[in-house]
């Protein structure tokens, strides 16, 4: 992996940090030293840096973003696999509720009942306000649902870490197909199911929405906005009558467009979950 270092004297405020993640595949941190403050963003990719980089300098909508303004010639450090598997081990267990608990692979403490993910900077811990989100979401919906309801089909577009999938497997026992267009994902994915025996299997596909022909109960697409406004119709084609999306992986300054293509495509709001600018909805078929 790597990172940018860059240096400030004045505190970065989280807004500025927040405009990048739809758009960047990385993780911000901010330390206060003697002399004013520390950023590194490290990014699992070298090309992905050189991305952000000319994005900060030619991007016309950063204008007042100190963070933006501060990557012009960073320094760039390598962020070697054993500094980022000492890191990743300091990640707690995450608790969904009291039934529910996802831990990683070297947690001693973890109980034949729990969810084992093995962490992943880009694929996904758990630990991240959408993430979280999806799977307090994912209890409502199977606590809301009536004796005749049932979830008996899954789709998770963009599984990364398979997370979400693996967590619907446990709690509504569903076939469940997980897709994304990253191999390195699926292959993270796949490896993490095997971490957790006791479970059926799903089907991880390196696949794309539109090879996806089947209807499903239950589709999760916790992805980019741009994503969720490109294929959300395709997404509700995909649907059967009466059955759930949960969407996720956009701030509350894009819910206006969110809402209006909403309202485009009939869908009503059955929950919503706000946490840190970030929102994440179940919604329904009128």
């Amino acid at each position: 992996m790597y990172f940018i270092e860059l240096f400030t004297s004045k505190e970065i405020p989280e807004r500025d940090f927040l405009f990048f993640y739809e758009d960047f595949n990385c993780v911000f941190t901010q330390y206060e030293e003697k002399d004013g403050y520390k950023v590194e963003i490290i990014f699992s990719k070298r090309d992905d840096i050189d991305f952000f980089i000319n994005f900060c300098n030619n991007s016309f909508d950063l204008k007042g973003n100190l963070l933006a303004s501060l990557v012009e010639n960073p320094t760039i450090k390598t962020f070697k696999s054993e500094e980022a598997d000492n890191w990743i081990k300091f990640l707690p267990p995450v608790s969904v509720c009291f039934n529910y608990k996802i831990v990683s692979p070297w947690d001693s403490t973890r109980s034949i009942d729990e969810i084992v993910i093995n962490p992943s900077i880009a694929f996904g811990t758990g630990h991240h306000e959408t993430t979280s989100s999806c799977l307090e979401l994912l209890l409502k919906i199977k606590h809301n649902l009536s004796s005749e309801e049932k979830i008996d089909s899954v789709l998770d577009i963009g599984t990364g870490s398979g997370i979400l999938s693996i967590f619907c497997l446990k709690v509504f026992k569903s076939k469940i197909i997980g897709i994304d267009n990253d191999y390195n994902a699926i292959d993270q994915a796949r490896k993490n199911l095997r971490l957790n025996p006791s479970l059926p299997n799903i089907d991880f596909r390196l696949e794309e929405l539109d090879s996806i022909n089947h209807t499903f109960d239950l589709i999760i697409a916790n992805i980019s906005i741009e994503y969720l406004l490109l294929n959300i119709h395709k997404m509700s084609e995909r649907l059967n009558p009466n059955s759930f999306l949960l969407i996720s992986g956009f701030l509350f300054m894009r819910i206006s467009s969110m809402n209006f293509l909403l309202i485009k495509e009939k869908f009503s709001i059955m929950s919503i979950i706000h946490k840190n600018d970030w929102i994440s909805m179940v919604i329904k078929k009128k």
